[in-house]
């Protein structure tokens, strides 16, 4: 791979502007050092021509270097960033400064080789999510009839938007009517010729809206979302919404209505029902019949979302059939909003079908054994007989269609796999289609990898100090090394790919990987990520009528 043009240029001179940087194309067509530790030392001596740099604001050190220069004399191109950024004399920093970079350790006789330098800019030390600095609100109001996904849209749309960092809240009506002794109401509760209920159930959801717009306040100088989750079946109410919405100024909008005219999806949808808290001990048959009762009394009133309601404009996504068919109406206006993008990202992804996502951490390989992080080691006889008991408890799981396998391309993952492509039974054989994907890899290391954390704490205590202070931030140093925020943004692509899934799949993946994952399906706050206990086990997500329902087997 050639090595990256040196960026240092410097101009000699504002007036005449002249372009002195002939930086020696013989270092352009140097070939970068093969081994990755050694491509930031950039210790290559360059000699350029002579420079009139000004010196009155440089340190002792710095001056020499610009009296080098000023000479046509020699300089490492290591060296270059300490020349300070002038108008005349404008130097790109190669490195981060000298007062952050590490103490090299003395490593003189290491047992294995531990002798790693460390630089790189002090910007690259943290990462930093773009949606917790940059201020944008907004109310997503959902519209439906009973049972067609409304709530697990919500949940959907709250997991992804946690995952992206974004601050989101859902308030749900219905678990606020439960909270004020009002569970297990019946169909009655929602006749519109109630007068009573109908005023009460107005008075709950203006109350979570106002919930909802108290939130969004709360939130300062970063994205928030609040998911107003209700049926908002009628024209009346909407206006309402939007109404009380644009008293606040500076919250956004949009509606998302579900709908669904799929008669096998929709038994499947009412089924779920059934685990509502409203028919908590209810015989099956009852409820089943109540809450059919219930959803007709919605179809009387049932307004469907409109391009414009009376007078207003509207803002909109509508989904059909689950996936089927997506609708967007001035979603995307204002090109400086991020999060209706990100909205509509997840949207195109999610469906409403019943399926099963099971989660398998590899191992334990010949490097968990000895306690050192990352590498490509080959798994242990214990990691290889975990495998093949993963493979027996998913011959029982499976029903005709075997999952779908989806693993890294490291070693563990590629003998996982293959412990797992053979699915049924020794009668019966079926093969599982195995998926080898690199952004399921482990997050990278670095420098630092094939390294125990006993020995980066020894060699490098700058660097373990500061991954202490914000584990979750801190990227690893050397070529490809990653933060968890890092490894969170290379799991979302992968992320919605297991949402468009129809059928169940199984994930072949490292601790770190698990735990993105684990966060996702939990909602889990993204600083708590490096923190989840990841069990030697299988993790299962199963497809419910709020979204998944987790069950752990320890294997």
């Amino acid at each position: 791979m050639m090595a990256a043009p040196v960026s240092a240029i410097f101009f000699a001179g504002c007036g005449s502007g002249c372009l002195v940087g002939a930086v020696l194309s013989a270092v352009w067509r140097r070939r970068t050092p093969t081994n990755p530790q050694d491509r930031s030392r950039r210790s290559l001596r360059v000699r350029l021509p002579a420079l009139p740099l000004p010196k009155s604001n440089l340190d002792g050190e710095s001056q020499q270097l610009a009296v080098d220069l000023d000479g046509g004399g020699a300089a490492n191109i290591g060296d270059l960033h300490r020349l300070p950024s002038d108008p005349c004399m404008r130097a790109t920093r190669l490195y981060r400064e000298p007062s952050l970079t590490p103490v090299r350790p003395n490593l003189t006789g290491s047992p294995r080789g531990l002798n790693r330098t460390i630089r790189r800019q002090a910007s690259a030390q943290f990462t930093k999510n773009e949606l917790s600095v940059v201020e944008e609100k907004l109310v997503i109001v959902m519209v439906g009839l009973p049972a067609r996904g409304k709530s697990f849209i919500s949940n959907a749309l709250l997991r992804y938007l946690n995952l992206l960092g974004c601050a989101a809240r859902m308030f749900n009506a219905g678990s606020s009517r439960r909270s004020k002794g009002r569970a297990g109401a019946t169909a009655d509760f929602f006749d519109t010729s109630n007068a009573a209920a109908k005023q009460l159930r107005e008075e709950l959801a203006m109350q979570c809206l106002d919930s909802c717009i108290d939130f969004l306040k709360g939130c300062s100088m970063c994205a928030a979302v609040g998911i107003l989750d209700a049926t908002n079946t009628t024209i009346e109410r909407r206006c309402k919404v939007s109404r009380r919405v644009a008293e606040e100024g500076g919250i956004g909008l949009m509606f998302v209505e579900s709908i669904c005219n799929d008669e096998a999806l929709l038994q499947v949808n009412y089924k779920l029902k059934l685990a509502n808290a409203d028919y908590e001990g209810m015989e099956a048959a009852t409820a089943m019949e109540d809450f059919l009762q219930r959803v007709r009394r919605y179809e009387q009133v049932y307004e469907p979302l409109q391009d414009e309601e009376e007078g207003e404009d509207r803002s909109y996504i509508k989904i059909v059939d689950a996936g089927v068919k997506l609708i967007k109406h001035r979603c995307t206006l204002d090109a400086k909003k991020q999060v209706p993008s990100h909205i509509l990202t997840l949207l195109h992804s999610i469906h409403l079908g019943p399926r099963s996502i099971y989660f398998v951490v590899v191992g334990p390989t010949t490097n968990d054994v000895q306690g050192f992080l990352g590498g490509d080691s080959p798994l242990t006889a214990r990691g290889e007989e975990r495998m093949n008991k993963v493979a027996a408890y998913m011959s029982q799981r499976e029903d005709d269609e075997p999952a779908l396998v989806m693993s890294g391309t490291l070693q563990r993952h590629l003998q996982s796999a293959h412990l797992l492509k053979v699915a049924g039974t020794s009668s019966c054989p079926k093969e599982r289609t195995v998926l080898q994907l690199q952004r399921l890899n482990d997050l990278c290391l670095g420098s630092f990898d094939n390294m125990s954390a006993a020995e980066i704490q020894e060699y490098y205590p700058h660097e373990a100090a500061a991954r202490a202070r914000d584990k979750f931030n801190y990227r690893y140093p050397g070529e490809g090394g990653e933060s968890y925020s890092d490894l969170v943004a290379r799991m979302r692509e992968h992320i919605l790919r297991l949402e468009q899934l129809h059928g169940s799949a199984l994930v072949l993946c490292d601790k770190r990987v698990c735990r993105v994952f684990l966060a996702y399906f939990r909602g889990t706050r993204l600083e708590e990520i490096p923190y989840i206990d990841v069990l030697w086990g299988v993790v299962q997500f199963d497809r419910s009528h709020h979204g998944f329902d987790e069950i752990v087997i320890d294997i």
